[in-house]
C-alpha cells in the first residue's frame, strides 16, 4: 500500500506546536515581539500562534508538519515521523508564552549551583582555556541550568542581565551539532560581551564561543568582545554605540571597530554591507570556517591530524 502513516501518529504530530518541534531540533530562534525570526534565515519568521511564513520563498503554513516538509525537505510521512520522533518536553512555547512581556526577565531558577557540564564541555569539547572558563564562572557570565545547558549572560555596562545564550553541552544530530537558543525576551540589540582591560577597541562575533576562542588565540589587549549571536545590524550597531558611550566616559575614543565573523559567504555579505558606513572598519578572518575551529586545530595533536588526513 506504499508508504503511509496512521490517523494516530498524524494526530499526534499535529498537536506539537512548531516552536517545541524546533526547539527539539536544536534550531536557534530569535523572538521579536509575538514572533520568532531564524538568524540564518532573516525572511523566516514563526508566530506565537503556530503560524509561519517564509518570505523569500512565498511559502508558509500552521504547524509542526507544514514546517519540516519546507525547511527540511520532507515527505508528508517522514514529516510527520520526524514531529513525532523529537523529545517536546521542553516546551519552548509554553515558556515563550509565560514571558509575553518585553522586558527580560533572567530564569535564575532555572540555574543550579555547579557548572561541571558546560565547563567540561567547553574545555573538552571546545578546547578553552579552563583560566578563561574559571574567570566567565566567577564574574557570573557563565552558569549552568536544570537540563546541562551552559547560560552565556548578557550583561550590559551597568552589569544587569539582558539576555543570554543557552549552549546545550551534549552532541545532536542537527547541523549545529549541539542544542543553541537565545532566552526569550532576551534584549534585541544585546549580546554576549566581554570586556578586557579598559576597551579602547570591540571585535564583533556571531557566538560566544567564537569570541572567547578568538581571545584565547590573540590575547588582545583593551578590547570588547561581542557576540551577535548571529549576524544582526542592530546588535553590531548597540555594541559600537555602547562602547563610544564607556570611552567617552572615561575621556578616551574607540580607536578600532574588527568584523572577526565567520569565514563564509553570510559573514562577508555582513562585512562588506557593514563597509559601506564604517571608515575605521577592520576584518580579521579565521583561517577556518570560524575561530573554534582555528582554535581546536591549534590545539589537536601531530598525530591526531595525521589520522585525520588518512580517513
Amino acid at each position: 500500500m506504499g508508504d503511509r502513516v496512521d490517523k494516530e501518529e498524524v494526530r499526534k504530530a499535529n498537536e506539537v506546536h512548531v516552536l517545541d518541534y524546533l526547539h527539539a531540533k536544536g534550531e536557534t530562534l530569535e523572538r521579536q515581539g509575538h514572533y520568532y525570526r531564524h538568524p540564518e534565515h532573516d525572511s523566516l519568521v514563526i508566530k506565537d500562534t503556530g503560524h509561519w511564513y517564509w518570505n523569500s520563498r512565498s511559502k508558509g503554513g500552521y504547524g509542526a508538519i507544514s514546517f519540516a516538509r519546507e525547511y527540511y525537505e520532507l515527505t508528508f510521512q517522514d514529516a510527520v515521523r520526524d514531529v513525532n520522533a523529537q523529545d517536546h518536553s521542553k516546551t519552548f512555547s509554553r515558556e515563550a508564552e509565560r514571558h509575553t512581556a518585553q522586558e527580560f526577565d533572567y530564569p535564575l531558577h532555572q540555574e543550579v549551583k555547579g557548572q561541571e557540564n558546560i565547563s567540561k564541555y567547553l574545555i573538552n569539547e571546545r578546547k578553552l582555556d579552563p583560566k578563561i572558563v574559571a574567570a566567565l564562572i566567577r564574574n557570573d557570565l557563565l552558569a549552568e541550568d536544570k537540563l546541562k545547558n551552559g547560560i552565556f549572560k548578557w550583561k550590559d555596562s551597568a552589569g544587569k542581565i539582558v539576555g543570554g545564550d543557552r549552549q546545550g553541552t551534549v552532541k545532536m544530530a542537527n547541523k549545529r551539532g549541539s542544542f543553541k537558543q537565545i532566552l526569550a525576551n532576551s534584549k534585541e540589540d544585546g549580546g554576549f560581551r566581554v570586556d578586557i582591560g579598559s576597551p579602547n577597541k570591540i571585535a564583533l562575533f556571531e557566538s560566544p564561543i567564537d569570541a572567547l576562542s578568538y581571545f584565547e588565540l590573540k590575547r588582545p589587549e583593551n578590547i570588547r568582545l561581542l557576540s551577535m549571536s548571529g549576524l544582526k545590524d542592530q546588535s553590531a550597531t548597540a555594541g559600537i554605540r555602547d562602547l563610544i558611550k564607556d570611552c567617552k566616559e572615561r575621556g578616551a575614543v574607540v580607536e578600532q571597530v574588527i568584523f572577526a565573523v565567520d569565514n563564509d559567504a553570510a559573514g562577508e555579505q555582513f562585512v562588506n554591507r557593514w563597509s559601506n558606513y564604517l571608515t575605521t572598519l577592520e576584518v580579521d578572518k579565521p583561517k577556518n570556517k570560524d575561530w573554534n575551529i582555528d582554535l581546536v586545530k591549534a590545539k589537536t595533536p601531530a598525530k591526531e591530524k595525521a589520522v585525520e588526513m588518512e580517513r
